[in-house]
């Protein structure tokens, strides 16, 4: 018998998640919760070994990558997947650098059936949709025009560690892409969360982003 954890904050979804593993070749143990707390408490505590993992990123209390770095550090040989309605290519890379190895839409229930047969293969899946925002993301970072061209008041190691924390890095990691301590990457995240006036990575990114500071 195969064993899934489900992150999913909508009870219909969760069912309907369900019911496409029942029609599959495969028995399905499944654990199923609504956020992103309770998951934790039950990954951290439980001994039993999991097969899948599905997350929807928008939990209503962490934020969905968040949860995929947390589990895949304790459970790092489990494969994890998105299952969501965004498809915006900057949240598909974040999901994957956190350590999802596949990402699918919610709204084509064939293709997340694939998507899970084509995990348990060892391929990883990606919905076409969203393998064409990618696409589109990697041609702008090639095109210079792409660049954000507003003023800001961030020094070039903070506009360093924005980049790093929207690419889903924690303080640990983007401490060691930078060559620099923990403590000084602190500093710097005290800085900028005061100098654009947030507190927390993720308000700092949404308005990083929507005053151009941020592509």
């Amino acid at each position: 018998m195969k064993r899934v954890l489900i992150v999913e904050d909508t009870p219909e979804f969760q069912e309907a998640l369900a019911g496409l593993l029942d029609q599959m070749n495969q028995s399905w143990q499944v654990f199923s919760f609504i956020n992103g707390q309770s998951t934790l408490e039950f990954v951290k505590q439980s001994t039993t070994p999991m097969d899948l993992v599905l997350v929807d990123l928008g939990l209503p209390d962490i934020s969905g990558c968040e949860l995929i770095r947390e589990i895949h550090e304790i459970l790092p040989n489990v494969p994890i997947v998105v299952i969501s309605v965004f498809t915006n290519s900057e949240k598909v890379l974040n999901a994957i650098r956190a350590g999802a190895i596949g990402y699918l839409v919610k709204s084509d229930p064939d293709a997340i059936a694939q998507g899970i047969e084509k995990v348990l293969a060892g391929e990883f899946p990606i919905s076409p949709l969203v393998a064409r925002h990618l696409i589109e993301l990697v041609n702008q970072s090639t095109d210079p025009s792409k660049a954000p061209k507003v003023d800001s008041p961030l020094s070039p190691q903070e506009h360093r560690l924005l980049e790093h924390i929207a690419n889903g890095l924690s303080y640990a990691e983007v401490a060691e892409a930078m060559s620099l301590s923990l403590s000084t990457i602190q500093t710097y995240s005290r800085n900028l969360f005061r100098k654009l006036d947030v507190h927390s990575k993720t308000q700092a990114i949404v308005k990083a982003r929507h005053a151009g500071f941020l592509a």
